[in-house]
């Protein structure tokens, strides 16, 4: 589901308070990022790489994939209801009935009748008309729309491309030397599962005239696991794609089913790294059909979209003779649009002056 990133675009253009970030603040968040600097940390994909090669590396991008799903399961019952029962065994029968004028037990039409059947067909109406109308965002947040948010990071050109839906700021590139990456999670060892990886890119550096962010990878183990997957991404960026081991197992771009049954038992790998795992293993059996009934619906949901698709000049990006892609600014989002990200942009004071 990408509901982070929607609501993310959705704050920056709801004319948002401006914010304030001191100068010293600003100086020691900069100073995390040490992008050329090498680590003691050990490299590790962690599972969140859809390929890789020795121009560019594509990454997951949105953190909450593995909980897809649900959605697809409201929408699809709504329109089982609707759709089928409402419409193909009931509206579509009694349309007949009212152009023949004859009811199913062969007695003339009443006027009651008369007026019930149409009103059936505006109830039909007006329930699609109000669920497409006022719901049709959410349902895109998993299903209708590309299927994945991939992160591409070309080494050549030095430049980061997030590739979101349109309803969340689209297609987006942005500079590798602007990067700032944030580590959270519990203490490296814990296997909580609430490791994060986060890439910000605040206006001040870039000079996109917006901050941008993005979380890498899934939920990870904890805050070690995003300070390996962080070192991975550095030495292929930094030193070439020597200098990391091929991932083991490539991210599926394409729905295959296991990928889903997978994401669906992703909640209890962290139980099954720290906790009893026989207890661990009667839950799973307990919940089996709601397993699998959320495998299923995270399957369709995956059926139910399109391939993610980068514009040309970032597919050929990096080749010899090939242009480099323009950096993203918020004037590429028109006058009205711009101005919301400018506004929403973090702001950088010196408290101490004047």
């Amino acid at each position: 589901m990408y509901i982070l990133e929607m609501l993310c675009w959705k704050g920056r253009a709801d004319a948002p308070p401006k914010r304030v970030l001191d100068e010293n603040e600003d100086a020691s968040l900069w100073e995390t990022a040490k992008l050329k600097d090498p680590s003691s940390t050990r490299s590790h994909d962690h599972g969140a790489i859809f390929d890789i090669n020795a121009r560019w590396l594509d990454a997951q991008g949105a953190w909450q994939e593995d909980k897809r799903g649900l959605v697809t399961f409201v929408f699809l019952g709504l329109m089982y209801a609707w759709q089928y029962i409402m419409l193909c065994k009931i509206l579509i029968p009694e349309l007949g009935i009212l152009f023949s004028g004859i009811d199913e037990n062969g007695i003339p039409l009443s006027i009651e009748g008369y007026i019930f059947i149409p009103l059936t067909g505006m109830v039909w109406v007006a329930f699609n008309v109000l669920f497409f109308k006022f719901l049709w965002r959410w349902i895109r947040l998993e299903i209708f729309v590309q299927r994945r948010i991939v992160v591409r990071l070309n080494r050549v050109t030095r430049q980061v491309h997030i590739n979101r839906p349109a309803y969340a700021g689209g297609v987006v590139t942005l500079s590798w030397g602007a990067t700032i990456p944030e580590m959270s999670g519990g203490e490296p060892g814990s296997g909580g599962g609430d490791g994060r990886l986060m890439l910000a890119w605040p206006s001040h550096y870039s000079g996109a005239g917006f901050d941008d962010l993005c979380m890498l990878g899934g939920a990870l183990a904890d805050r070690g696991s995003a300070e390996e997957l962080w070192e991975y991404i550095r030495r292929y960026m930094e030193e070439g794609p020597d200098a990391v081991p091929h991932p083991a197992r490539l991210r599926p771009l394409s729905p295959w089913p296991w990928d889903s049954v997978r994401s669906t038992l992703s909640f209890l790998v962290p139980s099954w790294r720290t906790g009893d795992k026989g207890l661990v293993l009667t839950f799973a059996l307990l919940l089996s059909p709601l397993l699998l009934l959320h495998s299923i619906c995270h399957w369709l949901s995956l059926l139910l979209c399109w391939p993610t698709w980068w514009p040309r000049i970032i597919r050929r990006a990096g080749l010899p003779g090939e242009p480099v892609p323009k950096l993203t600014t918020a004037d590429d989002y028109g006058p009205e649009m711009a101005a919301k990200l400018r506004a929403s942009a973090l702001k950088i004071v010196n408290k101490n002056s004047g």
